[in-house]
């Protein structure tokens, strides 16, 4: 394939560093690229609104293309850096921050024109993420193989089962990565192993929900029951016999009311629906609440249950 620029209006040309090419073209991000070519054309010093507007960058990326080529030492200005310094303090006031080594552009250019398999990392994790790394996503990946020891097998696992819950900011998988290694588990099969864990606890979860008619997210003591109850042995039928006579007995879904039920079914060793239907049904005296159900929900639960 042979391509050209057309004549015209596209005779006008400003000049272009071959060391953006050299070096920088695959490191920079779109928006820094925007940036460098906007810059390089105007002859003056044009103001944050100004870049905005010709270049059509969100101002959160602006950030981030100001301190890749600021920290490179290709653009100057007390402002830019003013900015930065302002938008990183404010992110260490809201956000706790894994405390693990920093990298400047200059210095992942380097590591990844020395390292063969940091530029694999990279490309498999584009491709797993379905999008084009930013610094941050690379300092990341550098850190979960050189802090956190997982090999590059093991975080591009991390990074698929990420993508699988549509949750690709670097923030988010240095989380799940970090929940993993503060529990042992650093190896790509014990990872395999924790993730298809953690798939059925969800799926559990999410048939639960479509069963009881929930259609808003799971409280955390909601889904901590439902774990209990799964852990017990009980499957969905039985859990859902056990909603049917909560709902029998007080017209609503508790699952304060629905534990009760099943912790009563595992001391009886009534794990099957057939011996739960022949269970002596209780006598009306003994059914009659003489409490308040929904002050027992608070109390147990200290939620709002679904109604």
């Amino acid at each position: 394939m042979s391509l050209k620029l057309n004549g015209g209006s596209w005779k006008r040309y400003f000049q272009v560093p071959c060391a953006l090419v050299d070096s920088y073209l695959k490191l920079a991000s779109g928006p820094a690229l925007k940036l460098f070519l906007y810059l390089a054309s105007c002859e003056d010093s044009p103001d944050e609104e100004k870049i905005i507007s010709a270049t059509g960058i969100k101002k959160s990326e602006l950030e981030e293309a100001v301190m890749f080529w600021r920290e490179l030492g290709v653009i100057s200005g007390s402002e830019a850096g003013a900015r930065e310094e302002i938008a990183e303090k404010a992110s260490e006031e809201t956000v706790t921050k894994v405390v693990h080594s920093r990298y400047t552009p200059k210095d992942m250019a380097e590591m990844i024109q020395n390292s063969p398999k940091l530029r694999e990392l990279f490309d498999e994790a584009e491709t797993t993420l379905g999008r084009i790394l930013k610094h941050a996503d690379r300092e990341t990946l550098i850190n979960l193989t050189d802090y956190y020891g997982f090999d590059e097998e093991s975080v591009v696992l991390i990074l698929g089962y990420c993508a699988e819950l549509e949750k690709t900011s670097a923030r988010y998988y240095e989380t799940v990565a970090k929940s993993l290694f503060e529990k042992g588990i650093v190896g790509f099969k014990d990872i395999e192993a924790e993730f298809e864990r953690m798939r059925e606890r969800h799926s559990f979860e999410s048939q639960i929900k479509r069963d009881f008619g929930i259609d808003v997210k799971l409280s955390q003591k909601q889904k901590n029951l439902i774990n209990e109850w799964r852990d017990m042995g009980f499957g969905v039928d039985m859990i859902s016999l056990a909603r049917e006579r909560c709902t029998d007995a007080t017209n609503k879904i508790s699952f304060a009311y629905i534990d009760k039920i099943l912790k009563s079914w595992h001391e009886k060793n009534i794990g099957t629906v057939e011996a739960a239907l022949s269970e002596r049904k209780p006598t009306a005296a003994k059914t009659e609440r003489s409490f308040d159900l929904d002050e027992f929900d608070r109390f147990t639960l200290g939620t709002e249950e679904t109604t």
